[in-house]
């Protein structure tokens, strides 16, 4: 029976990313990884780069040992690494994480005046129009055009994101951080994407 695929390699602007599909055990990972590292030749040979770790959570040790495997089996030089599972998941992973007894799923847009709050993560099938706003304590994901208010973590969860199919609002706050959007460029074609706090700023970055 064919082995199913759970590592993919994708070249990004920061560095090789390596994202980690599917909850297999750490040593068949390595396994998987060695295998792919050795099959990919080139595409490691002599590069210089960041290593991106994409859609699972790692220890220290076991960070050591996916370095391990690579410079063991390359002539890529790593300049430092990064893990992204917490922040660069699909929408659809992000939908799958929450704790569905305390998420409300809310099918509906939100007119100019209207507002809808939450105690927990809130889910919206529609589109938060402007002059709307949405709270929630938890997370906030919008199934479509986020161009209002929205506040996540509202009691002070810095740990919150929010996320959108186009993200396109007035402004996001999460827990007390605030930012505003300019008006330029509200109309351009964007991927889905997904605000967090990191280092006290709030990032705004594309779920792909």
């Amino acid at each position: 029976m064919k082995q199913e695929n759970h590592i993919i390699f994708k070249g990004t602007k920061d560095g090789i990313a390596i994202r980690f599909l599917g909850d297999i055990p750490f040593d068949t990972l390595c396994e998987q990884l060695q295998k792919k590292v050795t099959e990919a030749g080139k595409f490691f040979d002599n590069v210089k780069t960041a290593l991106i770790l994409q859609g699972r959570t790692f220890s220290e040790e076991e960070e050591n040992r996916i370095l391990e495997i690579i410079t063991n089996n390359s002539t890529m030089t790593i300049t430092y690494l990064k893990t992204e599972d917490k922040h660069s998941k699909h929408l659809t992973d992000l939908c799958d994480n929450l704790d569905c007894t305390t998420t409300k799923f809310h099918k509906g847009s939100l007119r100019n005046g209207q507002r809808l709050e939450f105690d927990g993560s809130l889910v919206l099938l529609g589109d938060v129009n402007p002059g709307a706003e949405v709270r929630a304590t938890g997370n906030i994901i919008v199934l479509g055009q986020l161009r209002g208010i929205a506040h996540a973590g509202c009691n002070g969860l810095s740990d919150a994101f929010i996320a959108a199919i186009h993200m396109l609002p007035v402004q996001l706050r999460i827990a007390d951080i605030i930012t505003r959007f300019p008006d330029e460029g509200k109309r351009n074609v964007k991927p889905a994407e997904y605000a967090f706090v990191q280092e006290g700023q709030i990032f705004v970055m594309p779920l792909s």
